[in-house]
């Protein structure tokens, strides 16, 4: 039962859905990738739980609120909702550890490490249409071979240890000698 539910969910994605929602995420990540300040400033927001710094961060880099839905944090990772029609109604975008692991924990040379990586795979998917289309077509169709053959032939490190499909998206898991944590980046519709 479980099974097909999880890909009728997957079915929910769209290309312009996922466009949309990465390249809003874009300008976020190449400040995290370049800017070691604001990046630290990030991490102790997500440390913290404090909304109010993560939401002037997020302004800093053109997202006010009015640009997506919700932001939320859990002090060891983060997320970022954005409008969808339905039946998505919100799509999601967030970096974080696994829930259980740990608390109030957030590693800023990993998230930099981990922003660096997903980049040219965003930057892919936002500027090309047709291999945006294959991303979509994976999902959807639940082919994860696919899904990590096409992510991996643009997320070159070995750091990415998994990819996945959840929840009408992708979670790519990464580990870094820089934390015991394993951190994962993640694009979804509904609960991951």
């Amino acid at each position: 039962m479980n099974t097909n539910h999880g890909k009728e969910t997957n079915r929910l994605v769209t290309v312009p859905v996922l466009r949309k929602t990465l390249a809003a995420m874009i300008p976020f990540y190449r400040r995290i990738a370049s800017d070691p300040a604001y990046a630290s400033a990030w991490t102790r927001g997500v440390r913290r739980a404090d909304l109010d710094t993560l939401i002037r961060l997020f302004r800093q880099v053109g997202l006010p609120e009015r640009r997506y839905a919700s932001l939320s944090t859990n002090g060891i990772g983060y997320f970022v909702d954005f409008d969808a029609p339905k039946p998505i109604v919100l799509y999601s975008n967030a970096t974080t550890i696994r829930p259980g692991t740990t608390q109030f924990y957030f590693n800023t040379k990993v998230h930099r490490a981990i922003a660096k990586a997903i980049l040219p795979l965003y930057q892919e998917i936002v500027n090309n249409r047709p291999f945006a289309c294959i991303v979509v077509r994976a999902i959807r169709s639940g082919n994860r071979a696919l899904l990590d053959r096409v992510v991996r032939s643009i997320v070159a490190t070995p750091h990415l240890r998994s990819v996945s499909i959840e929840s009408s998206g992708f979670r790519l898991s990464f580990k870094y000698a820089a934390s015991p944590f394993r951190f994962d980046n993640l694009t979804f519709g509904g609960e991951p």
